[in-house]
């Protein structure tokens, strides 16, 4: 699946001499055949932007525009979670339009940026300033991940339900705890936003997380994992009435402990008609 490959030597010289009867044979065995090359895969990694970000946040709109950037720049590698959290100087309402969550909140509390807008990468120490955005973003991405996640989406239209049915293949040996997150994120969200001295009434927020649907903090997948492990499981939710599914997603993310992500990867819930 990935172009960039590296090798793994496994020596089977200690192997060879401590087994019975070849003890005095040790000597014997060509140099050339003394070591056996295991293919192992490097995993690329999908970085995850977490945005802390607010309808009066005027300052908001700009840091959407860099997230855009940064995933232009990095096409299919950059998945982008909108978090509004209520109870803020930023959030909303505007009116009676409102895109806060309670685990936003969750989130915010938590982390406790320092201003809006803020982003996380890869659970990163909220950043304010914009423009290290993009430089956290490739020093993170040139880290191979220990895993891949593979999700497929079942979703029936007439009673809005969603399955999400995910696999995470095990590229090296990890040893602390992976929580699964599975978040739904809506973009094409039309409504008010504040921007410098005005208010846009027309401002289409994109990548607005709805909500989880493996808890706060997700679902373990274990603490301790070796090469070629595969893991499977799944989850359901019935979509609210209020988010359109066409232009719904599902972020899947690993996330150990210390809030780190691991590995990240998004579904549209919603699949795409093959060309």
């Amino acid at each position: 699946m990935f172009n960039s490959r590296h090798f793994n030597s496994i020596s089977i010289w200690g192997a060879l001499c401590v087994a019975g009867g070849l003890m005095t044979a040790c000597d014997d065995v060509p140099e050339a055949d003394r070591f056996i090359e295991v293919e192992r895969p490097v995993v690329a990694r999908k970085v995850l932007i977490q945005e802390f970000t607010g309808l009066n946040c005027v300052n908001c709109p700009t840091g959407a525009a860099k997230v855009h950037e940064i995933q232009e720049y990095y096409p299919n590698s950059v998945i982008a979670v909108s978090l509004h959290p209520g109870g803020t100087g930023f959030s909303g309402p505007i009116g009676n339009f409102s895109l806060n969550t309670d685990l936003s909140r969750v989130y915010y509390d938590y982390f406790t940026p320092a201003g809006f807008p803020a982003a996380m990468i890869d659970g990163s120490t909220p950043e304010t300033n914009v423009n290290l955005w993009m430089g956290a973003v490739s020093k993170r991405i040139s880290v191979p991940a220990p895993a891949e996640i593979s999700l497929q989406s079942d979703y029936d239209d007439a009673s809005r339900n969603l399955t999400i049915n995910y696999e995470v293949d095990i590229n090296n040996v990890y040893s602390q705890n992976l929580n699964i997150n599975l978040w739904i994120v809506e973009s094409g969200i039309v409504g008010p936003q504040k921007s410098g001295n005005r208010l846009i009434f027309d401002y289409v927020h994109n990548h607005v997380f709805r909500t989880s649907l493996t808890g706060d903090w997700g679902t373990s997948i274990g603490n301790y994992f070796i090469p070629e492990q595969t893991i499977t499981g799944s989850a359901s939710i019935q979509l609210d009435e209020k988010w359109k599914p066409e232009n719904c997603h599902i972020v899947a993310f690993l996330m150990n402990d210390a809030k780190e992500v691991q590995q990240a990867e998004e579904i549209a819930v919603i699949a795409e008609a093959a060309e």
